[in-house]
């Protein structure tokens, strides 16, 4: 479900105008065509999409990204963190969107932007689920494999970046009341503390399967006695796309040709993307009830296929997989919210978002052996 348009677009195609203009005044006046929303985005950020006409005829079919302000899912802003990543990735292997520029100034558009040039090709749905309908259900499952695999190829080359040397230090956690470190297990520390303190935000305060999951969550936290998941070499610190799934991929073809969407973008163990990624898919096959689409490896296979691209074996991965579910169920409380709290979805109507999202987060528990109590 897209972020609706939340200014006046015709006041916007304006401003858009006037920007480009100004930015190339050699180029000439600059024509922008009707603004609109794409059919998939997701919710934590505004996109726009219109076409800018320049005065030597040529056309260039634009992305507009714009900082998130009342449909804001997560508390941090981190958007200048986001811009600068994204200037990082265009040197690099990552296929991003070409940055045409961006704006900190909030008067323009009513918050800072970025504008791309926009990649053609499909991105698998999430409403509805990709597991349901659309182009990917339409394939064979001999090129639902290749799409599949395509994306664990793009989560090994992104982790295959060395941080450092790409200049990725500014991605490390802010120094705050609850601590930051070197090691995962510090970084963890710190995060599962600001998520404890932060469920009102999201409005998950009274969610008990959360509640449970995250108390076993700082029991096993990476390094201490006892902690679970398959043997492995402990991940090297990456960078972390955050939302790492095939939902944030435009596909040509089969083929990625650009990855979306970097706004959960921090350093840690890869093993964190791999499990988001593979949770995020199962959501939305399993745990809305629908049949997960022939063709498409499953974790298995997935995780052998990744430890073949990226030279070592995943350790910890159960871990990582709770934490996956914990966050998730989390940030569906904070969506939900936010869809009726913005009148976008009537209060009356059913929206199982977060529903879905508890429910497999307690499937995953007892799947390893943690009891909690449901009020």
């Amino acid at each position: 479900m897209p972020v609706p348009v939340q200014r006046d677009p015709e006041r916007t195609r304006r401003a858009l105008a006037a920007w480009l203009t100004a930015r190339a005044p050699e180029a000439g006046t600059v024509d922008v065509g009707p603004v609109r929303v794409p059919g998939t985005a997701g919710f934590s950020g505004e996109i726009l999409l219109c076409d800018a006409a320049w005065a030597d005829g040529s056309v260039d079919p634009l992305a507009v990204r714009v900082a998130p302000t009342g449909h804001r899912v997560h508390p941090d802003d981190r958007w200048t963190e986001q811009v600068r990543l994204h200037e990082i990735l265009t040197g690099t292997r990552i296929r991003v969107a070409p940055l045409l520029g961006h704006e900190p100034d909030a008067s323009v558009l009513g918050a800072p932007f970025l504008v791309m040039r926009r990649v053609e090709g499909r991105v698998p749905a999430d409403l509805p689920s990709y597991h349901r309908e659309g182009w990917l259900a339409e394939l064979p499952p001999r090129r639902r494999r290749a799409v599949w695999l395509g994306g664990v190829e793009t989560l090994a080359a992104i982790h295959h970046l060395d941080p450092l040397t790409a200049g990725l230090g500014f991605l490390g956690q802010p120094v705050t009341a609850h601590g930051t470190g070197g090691t995962d297990g510090d970084r963890l520390t710190g995060q599962l503390a600001d998520y404890a303190a932060r469920l009102p935000f999201y409005g998950a305060e009274r969610n008990e399967v959360a509640a449970a999951a995250l108390g076993w969550l700082r029991d096993r936290l990476p390094g201490k006695p006892g902690e679970p998941g398959e043997p492995g070499e402990p991940g090297p610190t990456r960078l972390l796309w955050g939302d790492a799934r095939i939902g944030n991929i435009v596909y040509a073809g089969e083929t990625p040709a650009a990855v979306l969407d970097w706004e959960m973008a921090g350093l840690g163990e890869p093993e964190s993307d791999l499990a988001w990624f593979l949770h995020l898919d199962r959501h939305l096959s399993e745990g809305i009830g629908a049949p997960r689409l022939p063709g498409l490896p499953d974790r298995a296979e997935t995780v052998a296929y990744y430890e073949e691209l990226t030279g070592r074996r995943v350790g910890r991965l159960e871990y990582y997989e709770v934490y996956a579910a914990f966050r998730f169920c989390v940030f569906t409380a904070r969506v939900t919210r936010l869809l009726t709290e913005t009148g976008i979805l009537p209060r009356a109507l059913d929206f199982p978002l977060h529903r879905n999202a508890t429910r497999l987060l307690s499937r995953v528990l007892a799947e390893h052996g943690i009891r909690h109590t449901t009020g």
